[in-house]
């Protein structure tokens, strides 16, 4: 049975608060040298993966990673005062959104990491869209948009592959994303996330103008963004099984906002 107290323990952390499960993580707060940590032991390979990556990234300019050691990682604990979610709903989506994409542009600016480390092509991650027949015209236009995108030869990096409002976090001085799935690919896919979050109202609402704003600051074509963010919108859908809560209403309302423009 794993213990985090005792994890903590051994990478020269004492325990603070208590221990909070996730379906694919084990979480707590800690301190080490009077500053607060948070240690993450991964239940899954997923996770594991992603605790390689931001151990890595950590020694590029990302999120402190004091220690790691096998399936665990030890982070520094954000304890700024500053939301994204809590931004968004006093309306200053915008502002969001631009601490969103420049904390993906800092990580793709990142040296490329080892192979060791066994980040997931996209190609792989797509494969519950793109492999399957689908019955649903959107996941079927959607996976057709996919297979372009991904037999299109272009730019390769190290992907977080779930930038959202959730998972890029005020250091007190600076942003930084935690929880990176672990990927590899074109960069234009890591700002597709956005579109989904942090709500469905938000989603349906601000689809086209987010497309213009974020093409603009990442330098993308309109409808090259555009097909990305249909394609992902497709694969969360495709994952999703069915499932009517929000974040799937929110994939789908964003993905009807914008193929019209792909027409």
């Amino acid at each position: 049975m794993i213990d985090p107290a005792e994890r903590l323990r051994a990478l020269g952390a004492a325990p603070t608060g208590e221990v909070r499960r996730t379906p694919s993580s084990l979480l707590r707060d800690g301190e080490r040298d009077g500053i607060p940590v948070v240690l993450k032991v991964a239940l899954v390979e997923e996770e594991r993966r992603g605790n390689r990556l931001l151990a890595w990234w950590s020694g590029h300019g990302g999120l402190p990673v004091p220690a790691a050691e096998g399936d665990a990682v030890l982070m520094l604990r954000a304890t700024g005062p500053r939301d994204l979610r809590a931004m968004s709903a006093a309306g200053r989506d915008d502002e969001a959104d631009d601490v969103l994409v420049v904390a993906a542009a800092a990580l793709h600016r990142m040296p490329a990491p080892p192979a060791e480390l066994g980040l997931v092509p996209l190609r792989r991650w797509f494969r519950e869209l793109v492999d399957r027949r689908q019955e649903d015209p959107l996941l079927d236009r959607a996976a057709s948009l996919a297979r372009d995108l991904l037999a299109e030869p272009g730019p390769e990096v190290a992907l977080h592959g779930d930038v959202h409002h959730g998972n890029v976090l005020d250091l007190g001085d600076r942003w930084a994303a935690i929880d990176p799935k672990g990927l590899v690919g074109d960069p234009a896919f890591d700002v597709a996330n956005v579109f989904c979050n942090p709500t469905a109202a938000t989603a349906a609402a601000r689809a086209e103008a987010r497309v213009e704003r974020i093409a603009a600051a990442t330098a993308l074509p309109p409808e090259v963004l555009a097909a990305w963010v249909v394609a992902w919108c497709g694969l969360s859908l495709a994952w999703s099984a069915g499932d009517a809560g929000w974040h799937a209403r929110a994939a789908r309302e964003a993905a009807v906002r914008l193929l019209p423009r792909l027409r």
